[in-house]
């Protein structure tokens, strides 16, 4: 039921003040709707207040002083609580407005602003047009408003965010895997998204095994599995590039060069030959066929490498179907998670970027007539400033790629970091979508400020208080950057069904 909350006494563009209605609270980041006189409803958002009263003028101020004492004690409470109490005080809410809903009900940016006077009241469920627009079909969480949590689902429409690009950031214990787990079992639910997550931690299976629909929409991989319901992953040597091995670290430009003569002369073989034979062969082999002779150390360099990825991404000559099946599933629809946390940084690197590449090469390959009906696919990047920081990026590698050029596939990045500052400016401005959790850092917010699609610079106090499981969800289909309360999963999840045992959920 609508509240009412107090008048506008004044307007300008799209700021606006209103005096609060006496024994009515209004919070910081309270959404809500000015009534205009020909049924136009205008929406705001409070960012800041003030109080005023008769006395606040320097001449009333001198004569408030006036009823203390030598030592600041007050001398007669009764008088003074009559100048201070009363109609005498009155407290003003600053607000921006963010959109409006014109006498026909089509919900408008800002075009015009309301008339002096006119009533604020809270939201209702007749403001459905702005209600629907922050619905979607990937359910979140709740609408935010002060301190109240409303009964109002908020989402992202996932054919509009996944190819255009989202990034999650928040300190530690913000509630990112939290928001990772509502949107992975949200999109199971759906059907409609595929999602490849890296799950650095391996902590993602475990919650969403409690899914009804995980026989058939979630979909485990482990190089070294020790469960029932994970697969191994296995690589043949064919699979493996030089931009494979070069994500592992950082080489000289002659490592780099070596790297690709090595395979432009032995083709799908080359990683099989650096293993098989000698470093002397190998520099013979090469200055024979190129002219070139490299330094034994060069060589050394990428035999090194070369060892420890084929032990740990377990690489061999065998035939392997893996990647093509975790292709297949992707395109149905499905949740593939790839469980990282018992390899190395180096092997982490090598199999993100190995996986990343072969979905970009098969999307790219599509037709147009074969993209039509592709399922959006996302692939989410956790730790995303060592692949996608501003060096990695000048070096345009396939993260790099599949934020530039993935949305005309129906691809799309969903980046997890802690400190977003960390990330390439031109990473930062692809990112369509955000979903900003708590950030300790002002740097870390001011650089969000200033890439974000829409101004959050009046929210610079909603987002450095943001709790655990509160967020601002910002993407550019929305008029206004919404705040919101993530569902928690445990009790989420249950929405799916309700006799669900939570015994074996973990906790944020």
């Amino acid at each position: 039921m609508t509240e009412y909350k107090g008048r506008l006494t004044y307007a300008k563009g799209t700021y606006v003040e209103f005096v609060v209605a006496p024994n009515q609270e209004v919070d910081f980041g309270d959404i809500l709707v000015v009534e205009g006189q020909h049924n136009e409803r205008f929406y705001i958002r409070v960012y800041d207040f003030k109080v005023k009263s008769r006395w606040s003028g320097l001449n009333g101020v001198g004569y408030l002083m006036s009823k203390l004492d030598e030592n600041g004690q007050v001398e007669n409470q009764e008088d003074l609580d009559f100048y201070l109490g009363g109609n005498h005080t009155v407290k003003i809410a600053m607000a921006e407005q963010l959109c409006y809903i014109d006498s026909t009900g089509q919900l408008l940016n800002p075009k015009t602003c309301p008339n002096f006077f006119c009533e604020i009241h809270s939201l209702s469920n007749n403001d459905s047009a702005l209600l629907d627009e922050l619905k979607g079909d990937l359910e979140i969480g709740l609408l935010k408003t002060g301190r109240n949590v409303l009964n109002l689902p908020v989402g992202i429409y996932g054919t509009k965010a996944i190819p255009e690009h989202i990034g999650i950031f928040g300190t530690t214990g913000s509630g990112k895997s939290n928001l990772v787990k509502v949107l992975a079992s949200s999109a199971i639910h759906n059907n409609n998204y595929g999602l490849l997550i890296f799950d650095v931690h391996n902590e993602y299976y475990q919650a969403l095994s409690m899914h009804p629909q995980v026989k058939e929409r979630l979909f485990v991989y482990n190089t070294n599995p020790e469960n029932e319901y994970v697969t191994k992953l296995k690589i043949n040597y064919a699979e493996i590039e030089p931009e494979d091995i070069l994500a592992c670290g950082s080489f000289t430009e002659a490592q780099f060069d070596a790297l690709y003569k090595m395979q432009t002369i032995w083709q799908e073989n080359w990683m099989k030959y650096v293993l098989e034979y000698d470093t002397t062969d190998l520099v013979e082999e090469l200055a024979g066929s190129t002219g070139q002779k490299f330094n034994s150390r060069t060589v050394n360099k990428i035999k090194s490498v070369c060892w420890n990825i084929e032990k740990e991404l377990n690489i061999d000559d065998q035939q392997s179907v893996i990647l093509q099946q975790i292709l297949a599933e992707l395109e149905k629809g499905n949740v593939v998670l790839i469980e990282l946390k018992n390899i190395s940084p180096v092997g982490e690197q090598a199999l993100s970027t190995l996986l990343s590449k072969k979905l970009l090469q098969y999307y790219s390959r599509k037709t147009e007539q074969g993209k039509d009906g592709t399922k959006p696919i996302m692939i989410i990047l956790e730790e995303a400033h060592r692949f996608l920081g501003k060096k990695e990026v000048a070096s345009n590698n396939v993260f790099a790629r599949l934020v530039s050029e993935a949305r005309k596939f129906n691809l799309g990045m969903c980046v997890i970091d802690q400190q977003p500052r960390l990330l390439a400016d031109k990473v930062l401005s692809q990112l369509n979508t955000l979903f900003i959790l708590g950030l300790a850092s002002k740097a870390d917010r001011s650089k969000l400020e200033t890439m974000c699609r829409k101004d959050i610079l009046q929210q610079r106090n909603e987002i450095k208080n943001l709790d655990c499981g509160e967020m601002i969800l910002a993407t550019n289909y929305m008029r206004f950057a919404a705040p919101v309360k993530i569902h928690k999963f445990e009790n989420f999840i249950q929405k799916f069904d309700p006799g669900i045992s939570l015994a074996g959920a973990i906790q944020i």
